[in-house]
C-alpha cells in the first residue's frame, strides 16, 4: 500500500511538472520571441527581417549609412548670416584700447571703455564704441575727430580684451567660461576646451545642442563638423554666445540576457559584434540563435527594419564586425527556453518549496503508524 501511495505522489508530481511545463511555452507565454508576428504590434507598422547569416559581408558592409545625415537642414536655412558670421572682437566695458594720431598727441593713450561703452576723450567728450569692432571703432573716432582736427590720421590698438566671453555649459566635463581676443575661435575649440569625450561608455555628452546668440536660439548638431563633412559647421564664435550640450540623446540600447544592460555610445565604425562584446552575453541564459538589432526606419513611415544573427555559430561574429550599429539602435539578446521555463516555475512556486513539499511523500510515503492505513 505504501508502495503504491508513492507511486500515485510520484505520477501527480510528474503530472505537475508536465503541465507547468506546457503552461511555459503556451500561447500565451511564447515559446520564442515572435517580433515579426505579434497581435500587440500596430498593425499599420510595417516590420522587415533581415537575416545577416544569410547576407555577405559585402551586402552587410552595405546597409551601413557611411555619411551623417544633416536632419536639420530645412532648420539651418532660417540661420540667416549664422554660419556666414566673420569673427571681429567687440568692444565692450573693461576693455583697454590705445589711440594714436600721427600729426598731434593731443589724445594719444590708452582709454578704458566703461559698462556703458562709452570712452572719453580730451577736448571731445564721450565716444560709445560698445560692440564696435577695432576697424569700425577707428572709423568712428575718427569722424568725430573731424569736427576738431583736418583730416585726423588715427591709429586704434585693442590692448587689453575684457568683455567679451563665450559660455560653454550642459554636460560637458568643464563648464567653462571663455575669454575671446583678437584671435577667433570655432565651436570645435570651445568642445574640446570644455573636454566632451563621445566615445566612452560612462559618458553622457553628445554633440548636440544648442546656442543661443543675439537673443536667438539655434538647434545645432555637430556630428558634421567634427567628421569634416561639412566646414561650414565649425562657425565662428560671438561674442555673448552661449552653448548648451544635451545629455546624449543618441545611445545604443541594449535589452535582455546580457551582462551588462542599459546605453551604449556610438562612434564611428561601431559594430555589432563589438557592442555584444562590451555588454556580454549571458551563456547561461541568452539564446545566442536569435540576437535582435531593431531599427526605426526614417526614410520608410511606419517601417522598423529588425536585423537578425546567429552567434551560436561563432563564424557569425565575423558577420556581425561589418554590421554598424546606429544611433537610436535596440540590441534585444532573448532567453532560452529553459529559461523561460524556469522563471516561469519560479512565479508559481519556488522549485526548493516545491521540491520541499513533495520529497518526504516520494520518499517515505504516509507515515505507517498512520490509523488509516490498513
Amino acid at each position: 500500500m505504501i508502495k503504491n501511495i508513492k507511486l500515485i505522489y510520484t505520477l501527480f508530481f510528474l503530472g505537475l511538472m508536465s503541465f507547468l511545463n506546457s503552461c511555459a511555452v503556451s500561447p500565451g507565454i511564447s515559446e520564442k520571441p515572435n517580433i515579426i508576428k505579434n497581435s500587440s504590434v500596430n498593425p499599420n507598422i510595417n516590420i522587415v527581417l533581415h537575416d545577416l547569416g544569410e547576407m555577405d559581408f559585402n551586402e552587410i558592409s552595405n546597409l551601413n549609412s557611411g555619411i551623417i545625415k544633416d536632419t536639420d537642414a530645412e532648420v539651418i536655412k532660417d540661420y540667416y548670416g549664422f554660419y556666414d558670421y566673420e569673427y571681429d572682437y567687440q568692444l565692450g566695458g573693461g576693455d583697454e584700447i590705445n589711440i594714436n594720431l600721427t600729426e598731434t598727441d593731443d589724445i594719444d593713450g590708452n582709454y578704458l571703455v566703461d559698462p556703458s561703452g562709452d570712452i572719453d576723450l580730451p577736448y571731445v567728450g564721450k565716444i560709445n564704441v560698445k560692440n564696435k569692432g577695432a576697424e569700425e571703432a577707428q572709423n568712428l573716432i575718427s569722424n568725430v575727430l573731424k569736427k576738431y582736427y583736418v583730416n585726423p590720421d588715427l591709429q586704434l590698438d585693442i590692448v587689453t580684451f575684457a568683455s567679451s566671453k563665450v559660455y560653454v555649459t550642459g554636460t560637458v566635463r568643464n563648464q567653462l567660461i571663455i575669454d575671446l581676443d583678437d584671435k577667433p575661435m570655432r565651436i570645435l575649440d570651445a568642445i574640446i576646451k570644455a573636454n566632451i569625450n563621445t566615445t566612452g561608455n560612462d559618458n553622457l555628452s553628445s554633440t548636440s545642442g544648442v546656442i543661443r546668440r543675439d537673443g536667438a536660439v539655434y538647434k545645432m548638431d555637430l556630428k558634421n563638423a567634427i567628421t569634416g563633412i561639412d566646414e561650414r559647421k565649425n562657425f565662428f564664435l560671438k561674442k555673448d554666445d552661449v552653448i548648451f550640450i544635451d545629455r546624449n540623446p543618441d545611445s545604443i540600447l541594449v535589452f535582455g540576457e546580457a551582462n551588462i544592460q542599459g546605453s551604449f555610445f556610438p562612434y564611428a565604425g561601431y559594430n555589432l559584434t563589438q557592442v555584444l562584446s562590451d555588454s556580454g552575453i549571458n551563456n547561461l541564459t541568452a539564446d545566442a540563435k536569435e540576437i535582435f538589432v531593431i531599427r526605426e526606419n526614417y526614410e520608410e513611415e511606419l517601417t522598423i527594419d529588425v536585423y537578425k544573427i546567429n552567434v551560436k555559430n561563432p563564424v557569425n561574429l565575423v558577420a556581425g564586425k561589418y554590421f554598424n550599429l546606429e544611433a537610436k539602435d535596440i540590441v534585444y539578446i532573448p532567453a532560452s527556453d529553459i529559461v523561460k521555463w524556469n522563471r516561469v516555475i519560479s512565479l508559481l512556486l519556488p522549485q526548493t518549496d516545491l521540491f520541499k513539499s513533495y520529497n518526504p511523500i516520494i520518499q517515505n510515503g504516509l507515515d505507517a503508524n498512520s490509523v488509516n492505513v490498513q
